[in-house]
Protein backbone atom coordinates (compact mmCIF):
# COMPACT_ATOMS: atom_id res chain seq x y z
CA UNK A 1 0.00 0.00 0.00
CA UNK A 2 1.19 3.46 -0.75
CA UNK A 3 1.44 6.26 1.76
CA UNK A 4 -1.46 8.15 0.13
CA UNK A 5 -3.72 5.10 0.36
CA UNK A 6 -2.96 4.65 4.06
CA UNK A 7 -3.60 8.33 4.79
CA UNK A 8 -6.86 8.20 2.84
CA UNK A 9 -8.01 5.10 4.75
CA UNK A 10 -7.18 6.69 8.10
CA UNK A 11 -9.07 9.88 7.21
CA UNK A 12 -12.02 7.83 5.98
CA UNK A 13 -12.08 5.80 9.20
CA UNK A 14 -11.89 9.01 11.26
CA UNK A 15 -14.78 10.52 9.27
CA UNK A 16 -16.91 7.39 9.65
CA UNK A 17 -16.24 7.27 13.39
CA UNK A 18 -17.27 10.90 13.81
CA UNK A 19 -20.30 10.50 11.55
CA UNK A 20 -21.58 7.49 13.52
CA UNK A 21 -21.44 9.66 16.62
CA UNK A 22 -19.12 7.80 18.94
CA UNK A 23 -19.06 9.85 22.11
CA UNK A 24 -15.84 11.02 23.71
CA UNK A 25 -15.20 12.01 27.30
CA UNK A 26 -13.39 15.31 27.62
CA UNK A 27 -12.36 18.05 30.01
CA UNK A 28 -13.23 21.59 29.01
CA UNK A 29 -11.61 24.65 30.56
CA UNK A 30 -14.19 26.85 32.31
CA UNK A 31 -12.49 30.09 31.22
CA UNK A 32 -11.58 29.07 27.65
CA UNK A 33 -14.19 26.74 26.17
CA UNK A 34 -11.95 26.13 23.16
CA UNK A 35 -9.33 24.48 25.40
CA UNK A 36 -10.24 20.80 25.62
CA UNK A 37 -8.46 17.64 26.80
CA UNK A 38 -9.79 14.28 25.67
CA UNK A 39 -9.59 11.50 28.26
CA UNK A 40 -7.99 8.22 27.24
CA UNK A 41 -10.24 5.47 28.58
CA UNK A 42 -7.36 2.97 28.48
CA UNK A 43 -5.57 4.87 31.25
CA UNK A 44 -6.03 4.72 34.99
CA UNK A 45 -7.08 7.85 36.88
CA UNK A 46 -6.99 9.02 40.47
CA UNK A 47 -10.48 10.33 41.18
CA UNK A 48 -11.35 12.47 44.22
CA UNK A 49 -15.03 13.05 44.87
CA UNK A 50 -16.84 14.99 47.56
CA UNK A 51 -16.73 12.13 50.05
CA UNK A 52 -14.10 9.60 48.91
CA UNK A 53 -11.14 8.92 46.64
CA UNK A 54 -10.52 6.15 44.12
CA UNK A 55 -6.89 5.40 43.44
CA UNK A 56 -6.03 4.65 39.85
CA UNK A 57 -9.19 3.21 38.37
CA UNK A 58 -10.14 2.82 34.72
CA UNK A 59 -13.25 4.55 33.45
CA UNK A 60 -15.27 1.68 31.98
CA UNK A 61 -18.31 3.63 30.88
CA UNK A 62 -19.93 7.06 30.82
CA UNK A 63 -23.02 8.97 29.77
CA UNK A 64 -23.95 12.66 29.79
CA UNK A 65 -23.83 13.05 33.58
CA UNK A 66 -21.93 10.08 35.09
CA UNK A 67 -18.85 7.90 34.75
CA UNK A 68 -18.57 4.26 35.78
CA UNK A 69 -15.48 2.71 37.35
CA UNK A 70 -14.80 -0.77 38.67
CA UNK A 71 -13.60 -1.44 42.17
CA UNK A 72 -13.01 -4.42 44.43
CA UNK A 73 -15.47 -4.74 47.30
CA UNK A 74 -14.80 -6.94 50.32
CA UNK A 75 -17.49 -9.52 50.96
CA UNK A 76 -18.48 -11.00 54.33
CA UNK A 77 -17.01 -14.36 53.37
CA UNK A 78 -13.45 -15.60 53.85
CA UNK A 79 -11.50 -18.51 52.41
CA UNK A 80 -9.27 -20.64 54.62
CA UNK A 81 -6.22 -22.35 53.15
CA UNK A 82 -4.08 -25.01 54.81
CA UNK A 83 -0.67 -26.22 53.71
CA UNK A 84 1.43 -29.10 55.00
CA UNK A 85 5.13 -28.29 55.48
CA UNK A 86 7.79 -30.91 56.18
CA UNK A 87 5.12 -33.59 56.70
CA UNK A 88 4.42 -32.45 60.29
CA UNK A 89 3.67 -28.69 60.29
CA UNK A 90 0.31 -27.47 59.03
CA UNK A 91 0.03 -23.77 58.24
CA UNK A 92 -3.40 -22.21 57.92
CA UNK A 93 -4.28 -18.72 56.81
CA UNK A 94 -7.50 -16.90 55.99
CA UNK A 95 -7.98 -14.69 52.98
CA UNK A 96 -10.91 -12.34 52.42
CA UNK A 97 -12.99 -12.75 49.30
CA UNK A 98 -13.43 -9.69 47.09
CA UNK A 99 -15.80 -9.15 44.19
CA UNK A 100 -15.62 -6.71 41.32
CA UNK A 101 -18.27 -4.02 41.45
CA UNK A 102 -19.11 -1.05 39.26
CA UNK A 103 -19.55 2.36 40.85
CA UNK A 104 -21.36 5.22 39.15
CA UNK A 105 -20.06 8.72 39.93
CA UNK A 106 -21.80 11.96 38.98
CA UNK A 107 -19.74 14.52 37.05
CA UNK A 108 -20.81 17.13 39.65
CA UNK A 109 -19.34 15.05 42.52
CA UNK A 110 -15.83 14.80 41.02
CA UNK A 111 -13.46 17.42 42.40
CA UNK A 112 -10.02 16.28 41.21
CA UNK A 113 -8.88 14.00 38.41
CA UNK A 114 -5.21 12.99 38.13
CA UNK A 115 -3.28 10.90 35.64
CA UNK A 116 0.35 9.86 35.41
CA UNK A 117 2.51 11.51 32.78
CA UNK A 118 3.50 8.10 31.45
CA UNK A 119 0.98 5.36 30.71
CA UNK A 120 3.48 2.62 31.54
CA UNK A 121 6.04 3.23 34.28
CA UNK A 122 7.86 -0.13 34.16
CA UNK A 123 10.95 1.70 32.89
CA UNK A 124 11.35 3.26 36.38
CA UNK A 125 12.19 -0.09 38.01
CA UNK A 126 15.97 -0.07 37.33
CA UNK A 127 16.23 3.47 38.68
CA UNK A 128 14.37 2.34 41.79
CA UNK A 129 17.00 -0.35 42.32
CA UNK A 130 19.72 2.31 42.06
CA UNK A 131 17.88 4.36 44.71
CA UNK A 132 17.65 1.30 46.97
CA UNK A 133 21.38 0.74 46.41
CA UNK A 134 22.08 4.32 47.49
CA UNK A 135 20.02 3.82 50.65
CA UNK A 136 21.75 0.53 51.42
CA UNK A 137 25.11 2.24 50.91
CA UNK A 138 24.44 4.36 54.00
CA UNK A 139 24.74 1.17 56.06
CA UNK A 140 28.31 0.69 54.79
CA UNK A 141 29.50 4.16 55.85
CA UNK A 142 30.78 3.07 59.29
CA UNK A 143 32.59 0.09 57.77
CA UNK A 144 34.26 2.34 55.22
CA UNK A 145 35.20 4.90 57.89
CA UNK A 146 36.82 2.20 60.06
CA UNK A 147 38.58 0.49 57.18
CA UNK A 148 39.90 3.43 55.11
CA UNK A 149 39.37 6.53 57.26
CA UNK A 150 38.58 9.90 55.71
CA UNK A 151 39.75 8.82 52.25
CA UNK A 152 37.23 5.97 52.31
CA UNK A 153 34.45 8.36 53.31
CA UNK A 154 35.29 10.60 50.32
CA UNK A 155 35.14 7.62 47.95
CA UNK A 156 31.88 6.49 49.53
CA UNK A 157 30.36 9.96 49.14
CA UNK A 158 31.33 10.08 45.44
CA UNK A 159 29.79 6.65 44.83
CA UNK A 160 26.59 7.59 46.70
CA UNK A 161 26.26 10.86 44.77
CA UNK A 162 26.60 8.95 41.47
CA UNK A 163 23.85 6.51 42.50
CA UNK A 164 21.60 9.35 43.60
CA UNK A 165 22.35 11.33 40.43
CA UNK A 166 21.41 8.35 38.28
CA UNK A 167 18.22 7.44 40.12
CA UNK A 168 16.54 10.62 41.40
CA UNK A 169 15.91 12.63 38.16
CA UNK A 170 14.17 9.79 36.25
CA UNK A 171 12.14 8.81 39.32
CA UNK A 172 11.14 12.45 39.83
CA UNK A 173 10.02 12.81 36.20
CA UNK A 174 8.44 9.36 35.98
CA UNK A 175 6.24 9.84 39.04
CA UNK A 176 4.80 13.21 37.96
CA UNK A 177 1.06 13.51 37.54
CA UNK A 178 -1.20 15.87 35.64
CA UNK A 179 -3.91 17.25 37.93
CA UNK A 180 -7.25 18.58 36.72
CA UNK A 181 -9.22 20.65 39.24
CA UNK A 182 -12.85 20.04 38.28
CA UNK A 183 -14.12 22.25 41.06
CA UNK A 184 -12.54 25.49 39.81
CA UNK A 185 -10.86 25.11 36.40
CA UNK A 186 -12.25 22.20 34.36
CA UNK A 187 -15.62 20.73 33.45
CA UNK A 188 -16.20 17.08 32.56
CA UNK A 189 -18.32 16.65 29.40
CA UNK A 190 -19.18 14.27 26.61
CA UNK A 191 -18.88 15.12 22.95
CA UNK A 192 -20.07 13.42 19.80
Amino acid sequence: MSYKTIVTLVLLLFTITNAVGQEKLLLENKNKQSKKKYLDLDREYYIKTIDTTYSYKKIVGFNDTTISITTSTKTDRDSTYSYLYNEDIIRTYTQSIYRQDTIVILFADIQILKKDWFKNSKWLEPFGWFAIGAAMGVVLLPVTAIDKGSEGIKEWAVFESILIGISVPPIFIGTRKTKYDLKNKWTLKTEK
